[in-house]
């Protein structure tokens, strides 16, 4: 279960950039109809709850996605990439130094256990909210049996306070007695714009992706101001359809008397309680847009639309591989978490698996072990030295003052033991091989130089300089 609530985390930090961005567009969109803004929060949905997308070049989104990731479980050193440095290396070196001063041999990473225990309080907190949306619901709606029928799906009672749609497959429109003419007649166009536009199915959706993310308390805003700007832009819907005649004044009155009747009612609402000075404020300041304005934020919208629904384009994997190993590149064999990390994104041969590592720092010549355990299936008389040799020479770029490298690995038939010095890794590619590090373009020039290494000269190479 930690894997799908790793799936949710990344989904939802993803949905919180995006959020962040609409947000911005929002502010500066303030002064146009709030149709726009409604329409922006789809976005903000779409990465609530779909974990994947077509991709573009014109993607707003970071190139890595994956946050925190799927084998973060099995590190010894892991680490979170969000992009921001400032919260990726405080976390990362806080879940590097609780977790090393745990046993590495022990065979129980404690991050999978804090992991496991927060995805069974994640699947308890989903089925609370939506425990209680649901018992809410049913309700709700055995206080409505005995409402009266008016005319099409209008129906009027006095067990309610405020006015709503209530519904899935066939939808009413549910208003409290003793209204005056003039306030149904608003109710009623604006009921009847949410079910036009599907709202009485948004909203559920929309609820439903938040619970998926209860823990993330970003997306309760932008569920809170999602519901403003339906709200808003059904306001705006209703003046429209009255034409050249002003009615925001007696409109707003009408708002302004329903909001004093208190519902408690936890659903979409036609004129709730809240957001009514807000409400009021665009309903009294409300023109109608010409055409060109609307055009150009049409524009607008659908442009940032696209480029934070589509996922950036996927680049050279050896330029990805070399800026992930980039950033742990360090100048000491002592700074564990990033050397840790270093170690982890090394390639093994097949059923050999990396176990845990010891750094050598007390005196020169610094060094690292990396122990390595293998399967029963492994033959140690087969194993090549390939990976050994690139895994070897990507760890003396990257750490700058280590001397040597050994690679110690346990199985059950034999052991198998290879050391590695930086005047070999030198010799064997002609130069220092810290200048292959310098650039992210370099690096991964230097990766698919050592891809190319042939398991002969390997051997050749390794048994001279050994």
């Amino acid at each position: 279960m930690s894997g799908l609530f790793i799936t949710v985390l990344n989904m939802s930090l993803t949905a919180s950039f995006v959020a962040i961005i609409v947000l911005i567009v929002r502010c500066l969109l303030r002064p146009a109809p709030k149709i726009f803004s409604y329409a922006l929060w789809g976005i903000v949905l779409f990465r609530l709850l779909c974990p994947f997308s077509f991709e573009s070049a014109v993607s707003l989104l970071p190139e890595k996605r994956e946050y925190i990731p799927y084998d973060i479980v099995a590190s010894v050193n892991p680490t979170v990439n969000s992009g921001l440095g400032a919260i990726d290396n405080p976390v990362t070196q806080g879940m590097g130094a609780s977790l090393l001063s745990a046993d590495p041999t022990a065979g129980v990473n404690p991050l999978g256990i804090v992991l496991e225990i927060s995805a069974i309080i994640w699947l308890l907190g989903i089925i609370v909210f939506l425990g209680y949306g649901v018992f809410s619901y049913f309700r709700l709606k055995n206080r409505l049996e005995e409402a009266i029928l008016l005319r099409d799906n209008i129906y009027e009672t006095d067990r309610i306070q405020t006015p709503f749609v209530l519904g899935i497959i066939k939808p009413k429109i549910f208003i409290p007695t003793g209204l005056t003419q003039e306030e149904l007649e608003f109710i009623i166009k604006h009921e009847q714009v949410h079910i036009k536009r599907k709202d009485y199915l948004i909203k559920p959706i929309a609820y439903s992706a938040v619970v998926l993310h209860w823990f993330n308390p970003l997306m309760w805003l932008c569920y809170s101001l999602m519901n403003k700007d339906m709200e808003m832009s059904c306001d705006e819907s209703v003046l429209k359809q009255f034409g050249e005649e002003d009615v925001r004044v007696n409109y707003s009155k009408s708002l302004f008397s329903l909001s004093k009747r208190q519902s408690g009612l936890l659903i979409p609402l036609a004129f709730g309680e809240s957001n009514v000075k807000s409400r009021i404020k665009n309903i009294l300041g409300f023109r109608k847009p010409t055409f060109w304005y609307s055009f150009a934020v049409f524009v607008i919208v659908a442009a940032v639309a696209v480029g934070l629904t589509a996922n950036p384009l996927k680049t050279d994997e050896s330029l990805v591989k070399a800026k992930e190993f980039l950033q742990y590149k360090t100048e000491y064999v002592g700074n564990a978490p990033k050397v840790g990390n270093i170690v982890y994104l090394l390639d093994y041969p097949e059923n050999v698996h990396y176990d845990h590592l010891q750094l050598f720092t007390d005196s020169p010549p610094y060094g690292v072990t990396v122990y390595l355990k293998a399967d029963k299936e492994y033959n140690a008389e087969a194993m090549q030295e390939t990976l050994f040799i690139k895994n070897a020479l990507i760890m003396f770029s990257l750490i700058g003052n280590v001397e040597y490298i050994n690679f110690d690995l346990t199985g059950d038939e034999k052991n198998y033991f290879l050391q590695y010095t930086r005047e070999w890794a030198d010799i064997y590619m002609g130069q220092d091989v810290r200048n292959f590090a310098k650039g992210k373009e370099e690096f991964a020039d230097f990766l698919k130089r050592i891809d190319t290494f042939t398991s002969e000269e390997n051997s050749f190479l390794s048994a001279v300089f050994f």
